[in-house]
C-alpha cells in the first residue's frame, strides 16, 4: 500500500510539472512604434495569458528567468539586452538608430525537463523606427517564429500572420489565438504557413504557435522522449 501511495505521489508530480510548463508561455510586449534615437522599452512576461496570470520572475519554470533577449536591427546587427527583474516581469530597453524594422526576440530551452519532454520557449515582436519603407522586414532566425507586421491593428479588420519553422513556412501548424478577454481559439496554418482572423474586441492579443513531437535524446544528463517548441508574438488591437 505504501509503495502504491509513493507511486501516485510521483505520478502527480510528474504530470503537474509537465502540464505547468506546457500551459504557460513566454511573451514579449513592446510598442510597435519606436522613436529613432530614443530609448524604447521592452517587457517579458511568463504565465497563462488567457487566465490573466503572470508569474513572478522568481517562480518562472526551471531557468527561464535566465533567458536572453536580443534586438536585431534592419541591417541585421544583433544586440543583447540587459534585463532587470521587475518582480512580475523582466524589463529592458534599446535605442533604435536605424530606419526600418527591428525584431526583439528570445529563445530558451529550459534546463529542466517537464516530465520527459524537452521545452523550448521563444517569442518575437517587430518594432518600426523612422522610415520603415527603407528596409525590408526580416524575422530573426529561430527554430519556430511567428512573423507579424509592426503596426497598430484595428477591430473588425483581418489580421494575417505567418509561422516559420527552421526558416520555412510551417504548414498545418497549430496556433492559439489568446484574447485579452480570456477566450482562446485554435487555428491551423495553411500550406504557406499563414493564419488569419478578425478581432472584434480591443486589447492585447497573444498568439502562440506550438510544435510537439516524439523525439528521444539526452538533455543535461536526463532522457527525454518528446520535444515541445512554443513561440509567441503579441500586439494591441485598438
Amino acid at each position: 500500500m505504501k509503495k502504491l501511495i509513493v507511486l501516485l505521489i510521483i505520478l502527480v508530480a510528474y504530470v503537474g510539472t509537465s502540464l505547468e510548463a506546457n500551459a504557460h508561455a513566454i511573451w514579449i510586449q513592446s510598442n510597435p512604434n519606436a522613436t529613432k534615437n530614443k530609448a524604447h522599452e521592452v517587457n517579458v512576461y511568463y504565465g497563462e495569458y488567457p487566465e490573466g496570470q503572470t508569474d513572478s520572475v522568481e517562480k518562472w519554470f526551471s531557468d527561464l528567468k535566465d533567458l536572453e533577449v536580443w534586438v536585431t536591427s534592419p541591417s541585421q546587427k544583433k544586440t543583447k539586452l540587459v534585463l532587470k527583474d521587475a518582480k512580475t516581469h523582466l524589463v529592458s530597453s534599446f535605442i533604435p538608430d536605424e530606419d526600418g524594422v527591428y525584431y526583439v526576440s528570445t529563445a530558451h530551452t529550459t534546463k529542466e525537463l517537464g516530465g520527459t519532454t524537452k521545452y523550448e520557449f521563444s517569442s518575437a515582436v517587430p518594432v518600426v523606427s523612422g522610415n520603415a519603407s527603407s528596409a525590408p522586414v526580416s524575422a530573426p532566425s529561430s527554430p519556430l517564429v511567428i512573423v507579424s507586421e509592426p503596426k497598430s491593428y484595428r477591430t473588425n479588420q483581418v489580421i494575417e500572420l505567418q509561422v516559420r519553422k527552421d526558416g520555412e513556412a510551417l504548414a498545418k501548424g497549430e496556433v492559439a489565438v489568446m484574447s485579452p478577454q480570456g477566450w482562446v481559439k485554435t487555428l491551423h496554418t495553411d500550406d504557406q504557413g499563414k493564419i488569419s482572423f478578425t478581432p472584434h474586441l480591443k486589447g492585447r492579443y497573444v498568439i502562440e504557435a506550438s510544435d510537439y513531437k516524439k523525439e528521444a535524446g539526452q538533455w543535461n544528463d536526463k532522457a527525454y522522449t518528446h520535444t515541445w517548441k512554443g513561440s509567441t508574438t503579441s500586439f494591441v488591437v485598438n
